[in-house]
């Protein structure tokens, strides 16, 4: 009876321990769950189910060396000139803009796309999820 009792008392302190670890640290994702997204974001898989027109935001070194195909060129610090190439496409066939650059913490992406909008309202505009690197993975 009295090992009955101490199991019992070392199940509920290890209990106790697991739930203020949770509460402290926070829930783990699930490993089978979909990553978040931030407002404008969207995965590689749904970008490239819809028919988009890419915006490759990366420094021209970097797109002239490799590019997801059909790329458009955009340097965001030549606003204009990559705002005509970019309306030379959509205006022809109006479809989803994705904008991405070298990798998920660059944040240029994110910039293009948000300038885009606020210049295009009427386009459907996100940022690629991860980035080039997404799209070599």
């Amino acid at each position: 009876m009295a090992s009955l009792i101490k199991e019992c008392i070392i199940i509920a302190a290890l209990t106790l321990i697991g739930a203020a670890y949770s509460l402290v640290g926070g829930f783990s994702p699930l490993p089978w769950a979909e990553p978040e997204l931030a407002a404008g974001e969207i995965q590689l898989a749904d970008a490239q189910a819809l028919e988009v027109i890419w915006l490759d935001a990366r420094p021209i070194e970097e797109f002239e060396e490799d590019h997801i195909p059909e790329a458009i060129f955009f340097d965001e610090g030549d606003w204009d000139t990559g705002l005509v190439r970019l309306m030379e496409t959509w205006l022809m066939q109006p479809r989803p803009i994705v904008v991405y650059c070298g990798s998920e913490s660059c944040g240029t992406s994110q910039r293009v796309a948000e300038g885009l909008r606020a210049a295009l309202p009427e386009a459907e505009i996100y940022s690629l999820k991860g980035g080039w690197d997404a799209w070599q993975n």
